[in-house]
């Protein structure tokens, strides 16, 4: 199968503060309504060509995975470790993820 890889030409860096941020209030079902979008809060910061992405933590944690060891399959064996989802629904947004940054040049599948 073929494995997933960032373009190595995109910077990139963690946004750490923001993570365990995301990470508590997933953790914590007592947050209260203003914690609603930390879903869409960027724990990943990709700057590519001039333009700069925020990667929500799906995204981020996608994009950390994308080393060149992992395929599709794999990956989403190892999302499953970290998101309380079913399988389907995490494939699919992982599938959506990855081709939209193939199609954008910043990941590739080989």
């Amino acid at each position: 199968m073929k494995k997933l890889s960032r373009n190595p030409d995109v910077n990139w860096r963690v946004e750490s503060g923001r993570e365990t941020y995301v990470r508590e209030v997933l953790e914590d079902p007592s947050r209260t309504e203003e914690d609603a979008g930390a879903m869409d809060v960027g724990t990943v910061t990709i700057l590519s060509g001039g333009v700069m992405h925020q990667l929500n933590l799906l995204g981020g944690e996608i994009w950390k995975l994308c080393d060149g060891s992992l395929d599709r399959p794999s990956l989403v064996g190892h999302l499953l470790d970290l998101f309380d989802v079913d399988e389907d629904t995490l494939r699919s947004d992982a599938d959506a993820f990855i081709d939209e940054m193939m199609n954008k040049g910043l990941l590739h599948e080989k």
